[in-house]
């Protein structure tokens, strides 16, 4: 009888054993499938990642340079209109600068992150001010406290929000000071 039993759970287990096989096989093939899913989801946020970090030092790059040709072309147009001497290649330049910091700038209300844009907010309030108060110069009517000393004033104190903007800008990228590459 133990010979019959032993017998009979031999057999089981021989004809058993292909099925069990195929399903630990199975459920190991559905394993490192989601295992290779879970991977190609982390690589593609990885790079996903990585390129909103590209974009958004380009973005930085490029308005940090409009934003200092805008101030510099400003300063161009204030002397020139003090000295009487703007003319239509002046005003063009000018208004190309401005054209190139509004693009810089709609670029970065859209990658930038908030801490970022509060300090942008500052220098486009500034240079948006000397602008106005630029025109108005130009016009022949000045507004009060904007005469062109003033207006010089003005702008050289504009470089005051570079440094906070610029260490922003870096730790929005994950930067600190000692770090001088991406």
């Amino acid at each position: 009888m133990v010979a019959l039993l032993v017998a009979a759970i031999g057999m089981l287990g021989t004809l058993s054993s292909p099925i069990v096989a195929q399903r630990l096989s199975a459920r190991t093939k559905r394993e490192e499938s989601d295992a290779q899913r879970q991977d190609a989801l982390e690589g593609r946020d990885h790079a996903r990642r990585e390129a909103l970090a590209r974009e958004k030092k380009a973005a930085y790059v490029s308005f940090n340079a409009a934003a200092r040709r805008y101030r510099i072309e400003l300063m161009n147009c204030l002397h020139a209109v003090g000295s009487g001497a703007l003319d239509e290649a002046g005003r063009g330049e000018l208004r190309d600068s401005r054209r190139a910091y509004s693009l810089g700038l709609a670029e970065m209300q859209i990658v930038a992150s908030d801490s970022v844009m509060e300090v942008v907010e500052q220098v486009t309030s500034n240079l948006y001010g000397a602008y106005k108060a630029i025109k108005s110069l130009e016009d022949g009517a000045p507004e009060p406290g904007w005469s062109f000393e003033e207006i010089q004033d003005h702008l050289g104190r504009t470089w005051d929000y570079w440094a906070p903007m610029r260490k922003a800008m870096r730790n929005d990228l994950g930067l600190d000071e000692s770090t001088s590459e991406l």
